[in-house]
């Protein structure tokens, strides 16, 4: 083929790898923003007395944000959840400690 071809077909397959060790870095900045969150929300209410009724519906509207979050990025979870079920292949196979 032709050379010219051949690194422009190379540059696709850099760029898209650094896209994709960049989406998956943002997943896990995304994720330890919400534990720091979720952090701080917890020290926020440890001190706040609130009433069962409340804690659930607080609950109840953190599930039904997770699943709009989950519809509106699919791609993202299907991603971890295929990277996670690869991990597993791996360790099982010895690929990985």
């Amino acid at each position: 083929m032709n050379n010219k071809y051949n690194k422009n077909i190379e540059k696709q397959k850099a760029i898209q790898e650094k896209i994709e060790k960049l989406m998956l870095e943002q997943e896990i900045l995304r994720k330890e923003q919400k534990e720091m969150e979720e952090t701080e929300i917890l020290k926020e209410y440890q001190s706040t007395e609130i009433s069962i009724d409340e804690f659930l519906k607080m609950i109840r509207t953190y599930k039904k944000e997770m699943l709009k979050e989950k519809r509106e990025q699919p791609e993202v979870y299907k991603k971890n959840k295929e990277d996670k079920n690869m991990d597993m292949e791996d360790i099982i196979n010895g690929n990985r400690i």
